[in-house]
């Protein structure tokens, strides 16, 4: 093997038994990596990333049966004993999992498990590899590194446990760094922020790094190569610029045409790759239209995407959703036998929205922010602590019970996991049943309505007799959106309906919505940390943060030319899928963490994280810390919270 090679896998051939029989999960796979390289490993889920990581560490099953080769170092790892491996996983592989929740003892502070991860590989003192633990916690970023190092892992956001978890990666300087879909699970911002410190882990460490992931802005920023796996094999191999600019393995075609980079996070201005002649955005230089064409997650074939509405929502269109003065609060009480109130948490704190009939709004912002909050209060169909819901005309305090069951079949959600919205006991058809049964319905009747709707979300007839367990992710989206629809409802809550998904299909599920909205004259509130989803799918944004409307308009306008810091934040932190944008482009990364619901800052609440607020004179602070933002006319419906933005609007 060559010395520029930290690791090298040839010929690696990874079989799994299951309950179906022996699962042919990696299939010859060739990979090398070198020092200070970044190699990021794509595909959907499936493809066999993971298990390749897993057999490199040799953590994988004792029944599964490996093949090939796995050099670290031009040392043979497979064939090693489990206590060999040991010496090896920690010291010379580091490991950055998905959940960091899951990876981090929870009985343990952080500190001493960074303490015990030293000592585990470095004859070292309790008081040096102390030393060291608040050093690496100050490395990764983490505010006050010797108070957070007693502090538990619940104690921390998910961002901070995600640092936490790249610091025990780093601990021992290791000579190879697998990172295993580390940002999947993190809002914009905070992908942004992890992102960066696994740059600043590679250059500390020399580290080649091993990137797994199926998002292709990450990759596009972060990587040197890409490895593009499909069906347990490596279809497409080579330098990212390359890969992205001419790929040649249809199923990189087809991850790429999955993406829209349609200027997402750009400064103003930026160019967006286009079909030629057509406008529609393509992914990064490909020629490939973001709507996707291929991957149908087994069902059947998607249509093409729903074309935008020639005609914008018009405002005198009826309100079929209107809040105004929203507020919800929870006590914050003190843990023990009498419970005592000593704060309160502002989830939600004076929100205001619309929806009109055949409009997409959007409810965007990071998590903590109330999005998910605003919405079950809204979904209740209930009096609110203080404000008023109207739905379809109807303000939701005066219904009783009979006029709130019939107006809930008018109401309709789909949630973020389909897994857990989705009885695993039940069949498709009689899961899409449920809410017709529930609504009275018996016979041929319910059958009929089954069918159509399974046809309406492009399910063939044959799943109707499968269990969830059998279907794709994809597919069991499409049962949950069949569900939602069985009622023939005027108004879908999406709660994150794709961010459980691999892009290409997350492209055809947003097709869909797109396509069932134009067809059944469907309204939706779309509550995400997605704007890819936004912009595929939305008319107008609302964005939030800590409980309040900050910004809010035509969707396109606001993406385009977000006028409040914290929009420009969240649209910066929005990697982009073409390398060379992706890296000459400006970023804006917000530090620190978002302040608690139960102690809001003075003022405007985001002064604490502004970008824009260093650049203000004296009276302009002042205003910041003392005046309560709300939400002020800039141009047409466009709307900001922040007295700043007429002298700092974007172009």
């Amino acid at each position: 093997m060559s010395p520029r090679r930290a690791l090298e896998i040839t010929g690696l051939d990874v079989r799994l038994r299951s309950a179906d029989g022996v699962v042919h999960a990696v299939r010859g796979v060739d990979v090398a990596v070198a020092p200070g390289e970044v190699l990021a490993v794509v595909g959907r889920s499936g493809s066999g990333k993971s298990v390749t990581a897993l057999a490199v560490l040799g953590l994988l099953p004792s029944s599964a049966r490996v093949t090939g080769s796995v050099r670290l170092g031009g040392e043979e790892l497979l064939g090693r004993s489990d206590a060999e491996l040991s010496r090896v996983r920690g010291a010379r592989i580091g490991l950055v999992e998905q959940d960091a929740q899951a990876a981090l003892t929870p009985v343990y502070p952080v500190g001493e498990l960074l303490v015990e991860a030293l000592q585990a590989h470095r004859r070292v003192t309790r008081a040096a590899a102390r030393a060291r633990a608040v050093e690496l916690l100050g490395l990764v970023g983490l505010d006050r590194p010797a108070a957070r190092f007693g502090a538990y892992p619940h104690e921390l956001s998910g961002g901070m446990r995600q640092r936490v978890a790249i610091a025990l990666a780093i601990a021992n300087d290791p000579e190879v760094l697998i990172a295993d879909e580390p940002t999947s699970a993190l809002d914009v911002t905070v992908q942004a922020q992890i992102l960066d410190v696994l740059r600043t882990a590679r250059e500390e460490t020399g580290a080649a790094l091993v990137l797994i992931t199926h998002d292709l802005g990450v990759v596009a920023g972060l990587a040197d190569r890409v490895a593009v796996m499909d069906a347990g094999r490596v279809v497409e191999d080579g330098d990212v610029e390359r890969v992205f600019a001419r790929p040649r393995a249809a199923e990189t075609v087809a991850l790429l045409a999955g993406v829209c980079p349609a200027g997402a996070g750009g400064a103003a201005g930026d160019g967006v790759p286009t079909a030629a002649g057509t406008g529609v955005p393509t992914a990064a230089g490909t020629g490939v239209p973001t709507a996707s064409a291929t991957g149908t997650d087994g069902g059947v074939p998607a249509a093409p995407a729903t074309a935008p509405r020639e005609a914008a929502v018009q405002r005198e269109d009826p309100v079929v959703l209107r809040v105004r003065g929203l507020h919800r609060h929870f006590p914050l009480t003190r843990p023990g036998p009498l419970r005592r109130r000593v704060g309160t948490i502002r989830a939600v704190d004076g929100v205001g929205l619309e929806v009109r009939a055949g409009e997409v709004l959007a409810l965007v912002g990071e998590t903590g922010s109330g999005k998910s909050t605003t919405v079950r209060a809204i979904l209740e169909l209930a009096a609110p602590q203080a404000g008023t819901v109207e739905v379809l005309g109807r303000d939701v305090a005066s219904l009783d019970r009979a006029a709130r069951r019939a107006l809930r079949r008018d109401v309709q959600v789909v949630f973020q996991d389909p897994d857990a919205a989705l009885d695993p006991r039940l069949p498709v058809a009689d899961l899409v049943a449920e809410p017709l049964l529930a609504d009275g319905r018996r016979g041929e009747a319910v059958a009929r309505r089954v069918a159509e709707v399974l046809d309406l979300v492009r399910l063939e007839p044959a799943l109707a007799h499968r269990f969830p367990r059998h279907l794709s992710g994809g597919q069991r989206q499409r049962v949950a959106i069949a569900r939602a629809l069985a009622l023939q409802p005027r108004l879908l809550v999406l709660d994150e309906p794709v961010s459980a998904l691999d892009a290409p299909v997350q492209a055809d599920i947003l097709d869909l919505l797109a396509d069932l909205r134009a067809r059944l004259a469907l309204s939706y509130l779309l509550v995400t940390h997605d704007l890819t989803a936004v912009r595929r799918l939305a008319d107008r944004v609302a964005v939030m943060h800590l409980g309040r409307i900050v910004e809010a308009g035509d969707a396109a306008e606001v993406l385009a030319r977000p006028a409040h810091p914290y929009t420009r934040a969240l649209l910066s932190a929005v990697p982009l899928a073409d390398p060379a944008a992706e890296r000459r482009r400006p970023r804006t990364l917000l530090v620190g963490e978002v302040p608690s619901p139960a102690d809001p800052p003075s003022g405007c609440r985001f002064r604490t994280r502004c970008p824009l607020r260093p650049t203000l004179d004296d009276a302009a602070r002042a205003r910041c810390r003392e005046e309560d933002q709300r939400l002020t006319a800039l141009a047409g419906d466009h709307e900001a919270a922040c007295h700043a933005v007429r002298r700092h609007a974007v172009g």
